[in-house]
């Protein structure tokens, strides 16, 4: 029997709204391997990509914070030490990917990582503007009634009177349509810290989005509504995510389940060959 879910974050409300099969797969019946496809062993070259973007952007910040500057010189190299281990780690390495492929995905972490520590926020910190920061990871969840919500910041910091709190996305979709709801998740982690007083007078909330080869920036002022219909959505996710999982139970077969809508998110979907839509979709 599969216990009921109680597990919130921002990457499982994505692939829950985006595709009902994949999440399933990931989220529910996470133990069998599909037709032969073992979920844990695979990862697509862009995801690893996103991934290396990310780890080395907060080795960066690790030391930044310690005072110790990195150079472009260096983000280039660890950059490819790391998506190097991280391609050979999954066996994508010799007729898998070419060296030009290859080359081309380290040059597009660098670029991900240069551009960012330009964003404003980030030349802040990097310039010592902001002196009082951390930096999260989003990896311990924050208990909010019967779920565990992975909501923390990837930034915290504070200017002047107020607290700011930044998520970053180093890959992010053009259309965000909860993306101040999202945002306002971290508020959660902001209360279990004890910061949450006065919301609209003490916080702000900052997402850095990364699409079209370009950070964009995306700045708000919390109310206490804003902070309700967060919490309402959560409730709202959670309960239908159960609801599929009761579905899923009846057959226990993840190709009954709705499928993406768009084939731009299957291309990377590591699940897609056993996929009904994969097996007659020319886009993919």
């Amino acid at each position: 029997m599969i216990e009921a879910t109680t597990r919130w974050s921002v990457t499982r409300r994505k692939v829950f709204t985006n595709c009902a099969r994949r999440y399933a797969i990931k989220y529910i019946d996470n133990n069998r391997p599909y037709l032969g496809q073992n979920k844990v062993a695979y990862q697509s070259p862009w995801d690893l990509m996103i991934k290396t973007s990310r780890d080395v952007f907060f080795q960066l910040l690790a030391d930044l914070h310690r005072g110790v500057n990195w150079s472009e010189k260096l983000i280039q190299s660890r950059v490819r030490f790391e998506l190097t281990s991280q391609l050979v780690s999954f066996g994508l390495t010799g007729d898998r990917i070419s060296n030009k492929q290859k080359n081309q995905f380290i040059a597009s972490a660098f670029m991900r990582i240069k551009k960012i520590l330009k964003k404003s926020i980030i030349a802040r910190i990097v310039d010592n503007d902001i002196k009082e920061w951390s930096f999260h990871n989003r990896i311990k969840p924050v208990s909010f009634g019967h779920m565990e919500v992975y909501c923390s910041p990837d930034i915290v910091y504070r200017y002047k009177s107020k607290w700011h709190l930044v998520r970053i996305n180093f890959q992010s979709e053009k259309i965000q349509p909860y993306v101040e709801l999202e945002l306002c998740s971290m508020l959660l982690w902001s209360k279990y810290n004890q910061y949450l007083p006065n919301i609209d007078e003490k916080f702000a909330l900052h997402g850095l989005f990364y699409s079209d080869r370009k950070w964009r920036n995306y700045s708000i002022i919390p109310s206490q509504k804003m902070f309700q219909e967060s919490k309402q959505l959560l409730e709202k996710d959670v309960h239908n995510m159960n609801l599929l999982q009761i579905e899923f139970m009846k057959n226990l077969n993840p190709n009954k389940l709705p499928l993406a809508n768009s084939p731009k998110y299957c291309i990377r979907c590591p699940y897609k060959l056993s996929c009904p839509k994969f097996s007659f979709s020319d886009k993919i």
